[in-house]
Parts: structure tokens; sequence; C-alpha cells
């Protein structure tokens, strides 16, 4: 559970210059690395009369993470981890057990978009000890559209799997050249000259190739 202090009890908007954000390390080894402004990502200000925040939950074995954007309040004198452990024990397994109750997720959202805008869906499975893998799915010819989107969100059979040292590419050029619908971690694919739609969560080459973007708002207004 990462977390923000102000260790000495001074509210957040008082400070002349403060934010957040996530360092992202080229591999397990660079843990150690030092700060480099550069490889900051998802960079947020603290802002408000608050000195304690959780940004987000981070489960390791599942390797996702959930938004939480929580503000608890300060206990008096300086701050610290071990004087908030139980709130921050109660608030990790409410949050937890909240969302875990059906509720909807991203992966769910941008899911039924491609199901629904298309018979041929390309998930890209990142690998962290291993190369990537290209899982394809094909909606069957009496697969409606709902059973379809089922099949790709809970991980069912591919009809086509496939290994790619970088799956990237692989992706990329599948989606060359096409109208397409792209939902992305990292803004790191980059098909050649497709038209369509794009929603990324971190900013990447994508941004400039010509693909319209869409927030993550967008992918619950947007018609499928």
């Amino acid at each position: 559970m990462p977390i923000v202090l102000s260790y000495n009890n001074v509210p957040f908007e008082q400070l002349l210059d403060v934010f957040a954000g996530f360092m992202a390390l080229p591999s397990r080894e660079g843990r150690d690395a030092e700060y480099d402004p550069r490889t900051v990502r998802q960079r947020y200000d603290l802002v408000g009369d608050a000195r304690i925040h959780v940004p987000m939950l981070v489960d390791l074995e599942h390797r996702t993470f959930l938004w939480t954007d929580l503000h608890l309040p300060p206990s008096e004198g300086f701050q610290s981890v071990s004087a908030h452990s139980a709130d921050l024990a109660r608030v990790g397994r409410d949050m937890y057990q909240y969302f875990a109750a059906g509720r909807t997720t991203l992966w769910d959202l941008a899911v039924w978009h491609a199901a629904a805008r298309s018979d041929r869906v390309v998930v890209l499975r990142r690998g962290h000890e291993r190369a990537d893998e290209v899982w394809e799915y094909a909606r069957r010819p009496d697969e409606e559209a709902g059973s379809f989107a089922d099949r790709i969100r809970t991980a069912g059979a591919p009809d086509l799997r496939r290994t790619a040292e970088d799956g990237r590419t692989t992706a990329a050029q599948v989606a060359n050249g096409r109208n397409a619908f792209l939902a992305l971690l990292d803004g790191d694919v980059v098909p050649d000259k497709a038209t369509g739609t794009v929603y990324r969560l971190l900013p990447g080459p994508v941004d400039g190739c010509g693909l319209e973007q869409a927030a993550a708002g967008d992918l619950v207004a947007l018609p499928a």
C-alpha cells in the first residue's frame, strides 16, 4: 500500500511545490536506481487540507492495482506509517472487499468495446520473466457479443496463441492499416496507418499516431 505522508503534519495545500508519482524501473535489478524525474509516471499534485494520501492498493501476487485516491485523517504530531497501521489495514481490506463484489473495471469496459466492435480481438499478455504472449479470439458464428466478451474477459482459451519476443510490435502489426480499437496500459503499441480509437493509461508514442484518444470516462460514455 503506497502512502504519502506530510511527516511534520503540514497540510499539502500549504507546501509550495508538492507532488507524488511512481518511478518506472527498467527491471527488478533497477530498484536501487537513484531518483530520476524523467522516469516518473502518473505524476500528480498533492492539494487540499490533507496530510495523508493513499493513492492506490497493489496486489503483488496478481500484479494488479486499484486506484483509491483516499485521504486519511491525520493524528497529532508527526505522521508515520506505524501511527496509522490499524487504519491502513482496515482501509485495504474494506476497499478490496468493496471492489471485489462485482464492480466493473477498465478491463471489463475495454473488452466490451472490443467485442462489440469487432469479430477479432487480440490480447497482449506481457511476459515478466519470459517472452510475451499474443492471444487472438475470433467470434464464433453462433456466439453473441456478450458471450464473446465474457470468453475474453475471463481469459478463456484463445483461438490462436503464440509467443512473441516483442509483443508490442506483434500487436501493432495486427492493427496496421485497419480501423482498430486499442486499450493499453502503456502507450507503446503504435500501429502504422491505422484509424480508430485508443485508450491508454500511461502516455507513449501512440499519442501521436493519429488515433482518436479516449479517456477512461469515454469508455463509459462512448457507444459500442
